[in-house]
Order: C-alpha cells, then sequence, then structure tokens
C-alpha cells in the first residue's frame, strides 16, 4: 500500500484529490491525511500520529507560511526517503527549476484523469522521475532561463546530420540514446524502455546516466525538460 500526504491550500482540490485516490479501482493507494499547507505538513510529519508516515506527498507550489517548493527543500534533507510530486496548473520557469533543485521527483498536472494521478504516484513511489503528459506539455511551452536544469542554447538551423544545434556546445546523443530520451518523456521505468527498445535493464541504466551527464542535469525530469525545451522529442 502507498501511503499519500496532499498539502493544498484549496479545500476543493484536497477534498477532490482525495476522493479520486478513494476510488474502489485504486486498491493499492491510501490517502494518510491533507494539509492547508506546507508547515501544516512538516508539523504532521514531524508529529507521532500514527498516519503521519507517507511515501508520496503531492504538492501545491503557492500556499502560506511554507510553500511546496520550500517544504520539498526541508524533506530533501530531513526525510529523504519522501517522494515529492509538484501537482500544477501552470507555473512558471523558474519554478520547475526551484523544484528540480529541492528534489522533486516529478510534476502532475491537476486536470490529469485520476488514471494517469494514480500511475504517477506509483512510478514516483518506486524511485523513478515522472512528467506527466499534461505537465510536460506544460513545460514545452516555457522559455528556458539559467537554471538547475540548463537551458539549452538557442537552436540554430538544423542540420540533417546532428542534433548538435540543441545541445550544449560538443554533445551529440546517438539515435538509441534519442529513443531512450523520448520513452523516458513517456515516463517509462527502466525495464519498461528495455522491453520496448529489446535492450536489458543494465543497458538503459547505462543510457539515462549518460544521458543526464551529457546534458548536464541532475536527475531524470531534468534530462526530459531539457529534450522537451530543446526540442529534441
Amino acid at each position: 500500500m502507498i501511503h499519500v500526504g496532499i498539502v493544498d491550500d484549496d479545500a476543493l482540490v484536497r477534498r477532490t484529490l482525495t476522493d479520486l485516490l478513494t476510488n474502489e479501482s485504486i486498491d493499492d493507494i491510501q490517502v494518510s491525511w491533507a494539509a492547508r499547507d506546507g508547515q501544516e505538513a512538516l508539523d504532521i510529519l514531524r508529529s507521532d500520529r500514527p498516519d503521519a508516515g507517507v511515501q508520496v506527498l503531492l504538492l501545491d507550489v503557492q500556499m502560506p507560511r511554507l510553500d511546496g517548493i520550500a517544504l520539498a527543500k526541508v524533506l530533501q534533507h530531513e526525510r529523504p526517503e519522501i517522494a515529492t510530486l509538484v501537482l500544477t496548473t501552470f507555473v512558471a520557469d523558474s519554478v520547475v527549476d526551484r523544484a528540480l533543485a529541492a528534489g522533486v521527483r516529478g510534476f502532475i498536472a491537476k486536470e490529469d484523469p485520476v488514471e494517469t494521478l494514480a500511475a504517477t504516484i506509483r512510478h514516483v513511489a518506486a524511485g523513478n522521475m515522472v512528467l506527466s503528459p499534461t505537465s510536460s506539455a506544460i513545460v514545452t511551452g516555457m522559455p528556458a532561463r539559467e537554471s538547475a536544469a540548463p537551458p539549452p542554447p538557442k537552436p540554430s538551423p538544423q542540420s540533417t546530420q546532428s542534433t548538435a544545434p540543441t545541445l550544449p556546445p560538443g554533445v551529440t546523443l546517438s539515435p538509441r540514446e534519442l529513443e531512450v530520451l523520448a520513452l523516458m518523456a513517456e515516463a517509462k521505468t527502466n525495464r519498461q524502455i528495455a522491453r520496448a527498445l529489446g535492450i536489458s535493464d543494465a543497458t538503459v541504466k547505462t543510457h539515462v546516466s549518460t544521458l543526464i551527464a551529457k546534458l548536464g542535469v541532475q536527475d531524470r525530469v531534468g534530462a526530459v525538460v531539457y529534450a522537451l525545451r530543446a526540442g529534441l522529442i
């Protein structure tokens, strides 16, 4: 059972998400509690309440007292085992970058269907980094700025020989690396990518590590954000 906490200052959002995840068809996720802001959530997590422990936190970004990104940053040090997942409608470019730097595991749009929400929770609980399809679209439309997920250079006319114009100087990606990157953007796990491409899990892990290093980002989500902004996928 995956225990989840919801942190949002909108009572309707808290109630709606709780109701959605209490759906009879979802038997492996349980909402343990909901909080009005980051400070209330932190107080619960630091308490001795029997239901305080959660594996995943769904966080709104803008909240009074302690916002979602600030809470994620605290938990990155105090409770690194908790996967934080940001709920989005529209977020500024700098907020995405702050979230990545704070250790957020993924982004999901508030308008995503419950099936996507549940699948995303399962992915981050398993240690994966995730962008839901709708939140990927939000990221795609944002201008790049200096950040924890470095923005790509401004694209020049495309060459038929290389993806270099949208990559850091001196960096190229192989066709296989681009295939892996595209599947990462679909929130596929290493095992799912391996099955789709007919290669081993270990090979996928190597490709993912190489992509993160080549793009100069911190993690899988950073790589996907970079690729979406650069038009690589």
